[in-house]
């Protein structure tokens, strides 16, 4: 599902795109080079790979998978689209361990099964990474390029994307911050405020157009109001809305 020049939908559990574990899963058009941004969760990769399909690409020349951060929602479906693509997978440094041990208790799984978020079945798949991110790196894809904005608060491995095409510019922001301000703040030493008060005035500094998250809405213009609600609420007594 097309979103932008350059920008597709081809995944997304909550509007029935692809499995319900699955976050949104974008398509990178860099013209001579596709890059996914997550992967999903991994249950069943094939609604993905039938809607890039559809939107007139073929899987097999993504070349780069992406990951904002490490959780499963997130990444449990890089070992099986690899397997069909061979794309080289991206994700900041303090997250490669995580996904190639792929231990449940570390990942948060185990908690995550517990509180219903996935199936008692469900197994994470882990994998080997090619590229560990730092903050500020640039990430070609075709004509394209996506500066790192390590972000963390959600998890210390979150990573939003600054994305100008030329025409409009973006953020894709993971479970950082969502529509209408909210964050996502776990129950996990990893995912706490204080980071978020710390690290959030990075993304809040940038000036973008469209809001792309891991979860919920999207935003094509205005969406650099919905990170002013968050940092505004950051400054005061009681924090952002949580999106969990």
């Amino acid at each position: 599902m097309k979103i932008l020049d350059n920008v597709y939908l081809v995944g997304s559990g909550q509007i029935g795109l692809s499995h319900p574990f699955d976050c949104n899963i974008y398509l990178i058009d860099g013209e001579d080079e596709l890059a996914l941004i997550d992967s999903g969760a991994g249950v069943d990769v094939y609604p993905v790979l039938s809607n890039i399909r559809e939107d007139g690409f073929n899987p097999e020349n993504i070349s780069k998978i992406i990951l904002t951060h490490h959780h499963a929602d997130h990444s449990g479906g890089c070992k099986k689209i690899k397997e069909v693509t061979s794309a080289e997978i991206y994700i900041h440094q303090h997250g490669a361990a995580f996904v190639e041990k792929g231990d449940a208790e570390e990942m948060g799984l185990t908690v995550a099964k517990r509180s219903g978020f996935y199936s008692p079945t469900y197994k994470y798949n882990p994998f080997k990474i090619d590229y560990r991110i730092n903050d500020k790196d640039i990430i070609s894809v075709g004509k394209l390029k996506l500066k790192a904005v390590n972000t963390p608060g959600h998890s210390k491995d979150s990573t939003c994307f600054y994305m100008y095409t030329g025409h409009y510019s973006a953020l894709i922001s993971g479970d950082v911050v969502l529509f209408d301000g909210r964050i996502c703040l776990l129950n996990r030493a990893d995912s706490n405020l204080e980071d978020y008060r710390r690290y959030f005035s990075k993304i809040a500094a940038l000036s973008f157009d469209a809001l792309m998250p891991g979860h919920g809405v999207f935003v094509i213009k205005g969406g650099k109001q919905h990170v002013e609600k968050a940092d505004l609420a950051l400054k005061r007594l009681s924090p952002p809305p949580n999106f969990i």
